[in-house]
């Protein structure tokens, strides 16, 4: 009854009531929250075909763990999973998430900060980490890939996933706000769109392989498919969003640091349709996010 009981303290925490009016009246705002274990269970599936591991007693630390489906379900499966989050209410939700189905440990910690190696030194060394939807939340991205060549084994391996922000369809509706135009703006810009104190740092795909290799995680393998049949269907598809985002741009009413972000981006995408290869396309504008795993330099696994 666990998860039952995560749903109803989630509706408290959220202010909607009970779990009735949450699965109902709320369940399109809060489908990432309700799905949460059903997503773990998937994302788990996909990464034991990728990895081929026995999860038994495989040391796991998943960061930004929030309300901790992946510790809930790689502890089920028999891995030493910890869940780390520096958000005192969803680590809080996280333990009533595994109430009287797993004892994993849920750690107040900031996984960029040096004091993190302390903190986590005594669950590790760790055999994977996992950083699902976490790297656009993390200012500190160094100091977080520091953290973990630090804490990992040798043969270690870091499973990621991390949304596009030039991607067509988060141009035209960013992915957590549904803004128009907000995944190209910088961090300093999205108090003037979003209410509440929110930003995510939108980030290019090279800049990952980078980060990844300075910090001995330098076999990188992108997972991301591509689903569009051909060529042709990838050239089609941008085309059509750009000619959305340019419609919109001259229908007026947009902020004036959308529009000049915007006519950078068209410029750009206008260039890279004329010269770009089409897995080269789809990985920069029609993929929404970027899966990979990376492993330590000169993992055998």
């Amino acid at each position: 009854m666990s998860y039952q009981e995560f749903l109803a303290a989630f509706a408290v925490a959220q202010g909607v009531g009970d779990v009735d009016t949450l699965l109902g009246e709320h369940a399109a705002r809060y489908k990432f929250q309700i799905t949460s274990r059903e997503r773990a269970q998937n994302a788990i599936a996909l990464l034991a075909d990728e990895l081929g591991v026995d999860w038994r007693g495989l040391r796991v630390l998943d960061v930004g763990c929030a309300y901790g489906a992946f510790t809930i379900e790689l502890t089920k499966l028999g891995a030493r999973a910890v869940g780390i989050d520096n958000n005192a209410k969803w680590l809080g939700l996280a333990a009533v998430n595994a109430r009287g189905e797993v004892d994993a440990p849920f750690i107040d910690c900031d996984a960029s900060a040096f004091a993190a190696r302390e903190a986590l030194a005594p669950h590790g060394p760790f055999d994977l980490v996992l950083l699902n939807d976490v790297l656009e939340h993390v200012y500190d991205t160094a100091g977080l890939l520091a953290n973990l060549e630090a804490l990992t084994t040798r043969e270690a391996a870091v499973w990621f996933e991390v949304p596009n922000g030039l991607a067509t369809q988060h141009v035209l509706a960013e992915g957590h706000k549904k803004i128009f135009g907000l995944s190209l703006l910088a961090p300093d810009h999205w108090p003037a769109f979003v209410a509440t104190p929110f930003h995510i740092f939108y980030r290019r795909w090279p800049y990952f392989p980078a980060l990844f290799g300075a910090f001995g995680f330098g076999d990188l393998r992108l997972i991301t498919r591509n689903r569009d049949r051909d060529i042709e269907r990838t050239r089609a598809r941008i085309r059509e969003d750009l000619d959305r985002i340019g419609a919109l741009i001259a229908a007026g009413g947009q902020s004036p640091v959308v529009e000049r972000a915007c006519g950078y981006y068209l410029a750009e995408a206008e260039h890279d349709l004329a010269t770009m290869a089409g897995g080269a396309l789809y990985l920069k504008y029609r993929a929404r996010f970027w899966k990979g795993i990376a492993r330590k330099s000169g993992s055998t696994r």
